[in-house]
C-alpha cells in the first residue's frame, strides 16, 4: 500500500522568495533592535564605571536581542535562527564605529570586551530566531497540507514492497 502525500512542490507555500524574506527580516530586526536600545536609552558601546551596569543595561543585553531575533525568526521562517545573528553585529558595529564623542566621565569600551559582548548580543537573538521559527511551525504545522519548510526537498514517497515475502 502506497502512501499517498500532498502535491507539494520543491518551493514553499511562502509569501516571498527566500532572499526577499531575509532582506525584510534583517531590517525589521535591525529596526526592532536599534528602536529598543534607543527607547531603553543604552549604549553598551559606552563605560562609565560600575554604575553603568543598571536594569535597563540588563534587559538591554538579554530581552532586546530576543525581541529582534523572535521579529527575524517569525518573519523568515526556517532558517531564521541563522539570519537572526546578522542585526545586533551589524548594527553594534555601525554604532561603534560612529562613536564620535562621548559624555564626560564616559569612554568606549576596549575592542575586547566589546566583542564579546556583540557575540552574547548575537546568540540571545539566535534563541530569538529560534522562538520565531517555533511560532511559525505553531501557526503552519508540519502536517499542514501544502505547507513546506523554505528551501527543502519533499521525502520520496514509500513504494510499496514488491517481492515476495513467503519464498
Amino acid at each position: 500500500m502506497s502512501v499517498q502525500r500532498p502535491n507539494v512542490g520543491i518551493r514553499s507555500n511562502s509569501w516571498a522568495p527566500y532572499w526577499v524574506r531575509g532582506i525584510v527580516a534583517f531590517v525589521a530586526g535591525v529596526l526592532v533592535y536599534q528602536s529598543m536600545m534607543l527607547g531603553l536609552d543604552v549604549h553598551i558601546e559606552w563605560f562609565s564605571g560600575i554604575s553603568a551596569f543598571n536594569a535597563a543595561w540588563i534587559i538591554a543585553m538579554t530581552i532586546v536581542p530576543v525581541v529582534a531575533g523572535i521579529v527575524v525568526g517569525a518573519i523568515y521562517g526556517f532558517g531564521g535562527k541563522y539570519l537572526a545573528h546578522f542585526p545586533p553585529a551589524l548594527t553594534m558595529l555601525y554604532v561603534y564605529q560612529h562613536t564620535y564623542s562621548v559624555p564626560d566621565g564616559t569612554h568606549l569600551i576596549p575592542w575586547g570586551l566589546w566583542v564579546v559582548f556583540v557575540i552574547l548580543q548575537m546568540e540571545f537573538c539566535a534563541i530569538g530566531g529560534f522562538l520565531g521559527e517555533l511560532i511559525i511551525r505553531k501557526r503552519f504545522s508540519w502536517d499542514s497540507p501544502g505547507f513546506m519548510p523554505a528551501d527543502s526537498e519533499p521525502l520520496p514517497l514509500e513504494e510499496e514492497d514488491t517481492t515476495n515475502k513467503n519464498s
